[in-house]
């Protein structure tokens, strides 16, 4: 048989977080997501992707790193990447134990020396790189920008609510894991609405949300002597057009609206007769 047997899966510690003995010939770059407080001598708990709900918890060391590096908030790490990887020289009752260290750390942009004390009344500085990361797509803000360019494209209060109403369930979900963007949609829900009380305050109806012709180019100051006039005056292309749309845009009889058309008709064919 010529398959690789991986060695590392059948010395795995068994142990409900992330041990030095797990990474044993090699490292391991892990993405935060949460951030935990719990009990005894290793009060912090870092899940991570793929952690198979065995947390890596720093010693009082990296702890002091994270600190320097990442800040106070742990709940601003959560997304952000490092490097652990398994330093033999740690000591543990005299004996060189193996513990994990962060070498490299995500959202910095140079090296980072942390100075942290190693033993009693001696300081050491601790280097940490910068962990370059490809950017990831994240699903709940891209729902989000999408649900935002969404709604304010409705054209009326009734259509939005509809719209909202349909989404309820994804946005009670977006309150619970991403309260800022769930924000953001509501900000966005209460402009919409107040945008439709503005212009029901003013009467100024839909129209006004949609791009279309001029009260001109509709024909609303226009009666049919108007129009018959624009068409007869016509000496271009453009200028027919213009009559054109006036007169589809008017409101008359079909009456009228026959004549109108054989007048444009007749209009027509002088133009490209004269090919003005």
């Amino acid at each position: 048989m010529n398959d690789i047997v991986d060695m590392s899966r059948f010395v795995e510690a068994k142990s409900d977080q992330l041990n030095a003995d797990d990474l044993i010939g090699t490292t391991r770059t892990i993405t935060v997501r949460r951030v935990a407080g719990c009990d005894g001598d290793q009060p912090i708990a870092i899940y991570y992707e793929g952690d198979n709900n065995k947390p890596f918890k720093p010693c009082k060391t990296m702890r002091r790193v994270l600190l320097g590096v990442w800040g106070r908030n742990g709940n601003d790490y959560v997304g952000r990447s490092m490097t652990l990887y398994r330093d033999d020289k740690v000591t543990f009752g005299g004996l060189e134990v193996g513990g994990i260290r962060i070498s490299h750390m995500s959202h910095i942009e140079k090296e980072v020396v942390v100075v942290v004390m190693k033993t009693k009344g001696k300081k050491a500085g601790i280097k940490i790189l910068p962990l370059k990361t490809e950017p990831k797509e994240d699903p709940a803000a891209k729902w989000s920008a999408d649900f935002i360019a969404t709604l304010n494209r409705a054209p009326d209060s009734e259509k939005l609510e509809q719209f909202v109403t349909s989404r309820a369930g994804k946005l009670d979900d977006l309150e619970r894991q991403r309260p800022e963007l769930h924000a953001e949609c509501t900000h966005a829900i209460e402009n919409k609405r107040q945008s439709f009380n503005v212009l029901d305050e003013w009467g100024s109806g839909n129209d006004d949300w949609q791009e279309g012709p001029t009260d001109e180019q509709r024909g609303e100051a226009h009666t049919e002597t108007d129009l018959l006039e624009m068409i007869q005056s016509a000496s271009s292309r453009e200028e027919w057009e213009a009559a054109e749309k006036a007169v589809g845009a008017a409101d008359m009889t079909d009456n009228e609206r026959l004549e109108l058309s054989r007048a444009l008709e007749a209009k027509r064919a002088e133009l490209v007769g004269g090919k003005k």
